[in-house]
């Protein structure tokens, strides 16, 4: 009787850790340019896992160098530096290749995430061309909460479209050096990294047709030139963002599983090693 009990026992502990098990994951991120053709393009998406202490910006303060440089030039190597600094266990990483132009895609995998804990709330950034310093990104540092996915499971965000597009408020908007004109048939644009004309203003939404309001001194815009499929403001997004979380026990919850186990065999043998002698005693009467 005292066997079975403590075979029930180990077998409700295995059962208890095959449950919890899941302390760590690997998260596969796929972002993928929605907009229309010769819609805007995104450069390299930083993404960055946290515990929900970085803020990278807020909409109506300056923005910070991370985030100028990241509008600006496409350069997520100061939020990078600052996100390594500042945050204890995150794990972050700029998806391959770029820019996205419509219809693109980029995936990476980060590996050994701990979705219930230090890497709980996600955080983006990424600029928006054409542009002189539009981007975006998530200015409430706990918006994105993934702790639901910590034992597998995926979702999908969409990403910029109308309300969802910053002004860094760094840059001056001007033709002659917006970043990517080439890309859309439109003259002059930045030829090195943060060669425009300082704003000295503040992180804001980009609001109706971003585009008429640049400053076109050169007449780098060909006449007639048609905004629709660039106008973000008119489309739901202009990314998606695909979330796939695979979840992976770690290996010392595997070894305390494997020893369960293994004592239940112990039991299992003992018992049947007193049902042996019993039926030898009943012989021997």
């Amino acid at each position: 009787m005292k066997s079975y009990t403590l075979a029930k026992a180990v077998l409700a502990a295995c059962v208890g850790l095959s449950a919890c098990a899941a302390q760590a994951a690997d998260v596969t991120f796929t972002f993928t340019n929605t907009a229309p053709a010769g819609g805007v393009g995104v450069a390299p998406l930083w993404l960055g896992l946290h515990n929900g202490s970085f803020d990278s910006f807020d909409v109506g303060s300056a923005a910070s160098v991370a985030i100028e440089r990241a509008a600006e030039d496409g350069n997520a190597s100061v939020l990078t530096s600052n996100f390594a600094s500042q945050v204890a266990g995150g794990l972050q990483t700029t998806l391959p290749n770029g820019p996205r132009f419509p219809g693109a895609s980029s995936t990476f995998t980060l590996h050994n995430v701990d979705l219930n804990g230090a890497n709980r709330y996600l955080s983006y950034a990424a600029m928006v061309v054409l542009s002189n310093d539009f981007f975006i990104g998530n200015d409430n540092a706990k918006a994105i909460d993934l702790s639901s996915l910590a034992g597998g499971g995926s979702l999908s965000l969409a990403l910029g479209g109308a309300g969802h597009v910053y002004d860094a408020g760094t840059e001056q908007n001007n033709f002659a050096y917006s970043l990517a004109n080439g890309a859309y048939g439109i003259g002059g644009g930045q030829s090195a990294a943060n060669q425009g004309i300082d704003e000295h203003g503040v992180v804001h939404v980009a609001t109706g047709n971003p585009y008429l309001s640049f400053v076109d001194d050169g007449h780098y815009v060909p006449a007639n030139f048609d905004w629709t499929a660039l106008n973000f403001n008119n489309q739901q997004s202009i990314g998606r963002l695909d979330i796939s979380v695979t979840a992976v026990p770690e290996p010392e919850t595997y070894a305390m599983l494997f020893a369960g186990l293994g004592l239940l065999g112990v039991v299992a043998r003992r018992r049947q090693g007193q049902g042996k002698v019993a039926e030898a005693a009943g012989d021997i009467a």
